[in-house]
């Protein structure tokens, strides 16, 4: 049994405040609570303390319980908040997996039916053709190594915790974990030793228990007892929405192209514009219409992903993109897919509620279409203080200021392309592009607009 040590004078490493980004779990999506601990000198930090880089002595230990209950409650595969109440027979003799045959009402099945139906349709032709089911049933959106982690979770139909791809780590849980029966019909098990846990289809409907505990070094004791939070019931991934494109006709357009095949006629290439929303606006007071596990960055930076590869564009530039999400994320996913980043962010910091972090502008090309040739970054705070300081009298230099710096910034970049559109006339000559994005500040005070 482990024992509990008090600190002399309470002198130790504390756990003020335990928080999660939202209180319902999605299979496939990473759950990283907001741990607040203090020092013993007082000062506040929310940085992991391992065992291996203690702070005074003290390291955090962290444990994941999920929670079952005698009944398991099923979850509607259309409206994921809400509890089934029918179940569609025809998803199971087409062999869909059974999460996705779950409806909370007639109306919710009946509204579904159209898009219900097509789903049999793709099923059970893609196991006639030995296919892959997951590529029949959401095509070009759906696919892509990178992104695979939440529509295989959603759809797997395992029941090992071992069903999520292998860039899921929970830490050291064993692959049957034991369960200790508690009251009211309740039996826990382990399922995650690690400060983060990414929910698998063993969880859906059930209940996740987050617990940090303060360890001494030298006993290997625990300090107090364990803070912990629970979540609501863990609901499976919602099935991306299939595309609806609007066709053009050949007359319309000045060169035909396929999304899939990126380009089609020689010389030619794709650029993709998206403003993916930084998760420091992305907050429940701005978007109070959308659901909080909706809004949470692990959830949307799958989708993000999955949308941004689909288009397979040569060029992507991307606005609100935040410096830790692009070295951490961005960068190194679409890195997979044969892309080279540049990357410029804005010089105001601001504070997202662990590191501050600051967003701009990331620009990706594809290697085999383009080398770089130079990059240019442009800070318009810098220019809007020369400009002031060169023809606003001083007198106004005040309100100019406050209407030119909204550290808005550009990034340029120029590229040279590996084919040419010379044909034979001129090979050897070489093509050169420039590409510019800027992230600029929409804001504007009412004292600098009537409307």
């Amino acid at each position: 049994m482990t024992q509990v040590k008090p600190a002399p004078g309470g002198r130790m490493l504390t756990v003020l405040r335990v928080h999660l980004p939202s209180e319902i779990p999605i299979v496939g999506c990473e759950i990283t609570p907001y741990v607040l601990l203090r020092r013993p000198d007082g000062g506040v930090f929310t940085d992991d303390v391992s065992e291996t880089a203690p702070v005074d002595g003290y390291f955090m230990r962290y444990k994941w319980y999920r929670i079952q209950s005698d009944r398991r409650a099923a979850i509607c595969s259309v409206h994921p908040t809400e509890q089934a109440t029918l179940q569609c027979i025809g998803c199971l003799k087409s062999k869909i997996p059974v999460a996705k045959s779950y409806h909370c009402s007639s109306k919710c099945f009946s509204d579904a039916w159209q898009h219900h139906k097509v789903l049999h349709d793709r099923a059970i032709s893609a196991l006639n053709e030995n296919g892959t089911e997951d590529d029949e049933l959401f095509g070009r959106f759906g696919s892509g190594s990178s992104s695979s982690g939440v529509i295989s979770a959603a759809l797997s139909g395992s029941t090992s915790n071992l069903s999520l791809s292998s860039g899921v780590n929970n830490g050291p849980t064993p692959v049957y974990p034991t369960g200790t029966e508690k009251s009211s019909g309740e039996t826990w098990f382990e399922v995650g030793w690690s400060r983060t846990y990414t929910a698998t289809t063993d969880d859906i409907g059930h209940v996740l228990r987050f617990e940090c505990i303060v360890v001494d070094v030298e006993t290997r004791g625990t300090v107090r007892a364990p803070t912990s939070v629970m979540t609501s019931r863990v609901i499976p991934a919602p099935t991306p929405t299939p595309r609806r494109l609007i066709p053009v006709n050949a007359a319309d357009a000045m060169v035909h192209f396929d999304l899939d095949s990126r380009t089609s006629s020689f010389g030619t290439f794709t650029v993709l514009s998206y403003n993916i929303l930084a998760d420091t606006y992305a907050t429940s007071d701005t978007y109070s219409y959308c659901p909080t596990w909706a809004l949470t960055w692990a959830y949307r930076r799958q989708n993000l992903l999955r949308e941004i590869i689909g288009y397979h564009a040569d060029i992507i530039c991307l606005q609100e993109v935040q410096s830790n999400h692009f070295e951490d994320f961005f960068s190194p996913e679409l890195d997979k897919h044969g892309y080279q980043p540049l990357y410029k962010k804005r010089t105001t910091e601001v504070y997202s509620g662990s590191p501050q972090a600051i967003d701009g502008c990331a620009t990706f090309f594809r290697r085999d279409r383009f080398s770089h040739v130079k990059k240019y970054e442009v800070e318009f705070n810098k220019a809007a203080q020369s400009l002031t300081d060169a023809i606003i009298p001083a007198a106004q230099k005040k309100l100019a200021l406050n209407r030119l710096v909204k550290d808005n910034i550009a990034l340029i970049a120029v590229l040279e392309a590996k084919f040419s559109n010379h044909g034979t006339e001129n090979p050897s000559k070489r093509q050169l592009l420039c590409v510019d994005q800027s992230r600029v500040d929409e804001m504007v005070s009412s004292i600098e607009s009537p409307m």
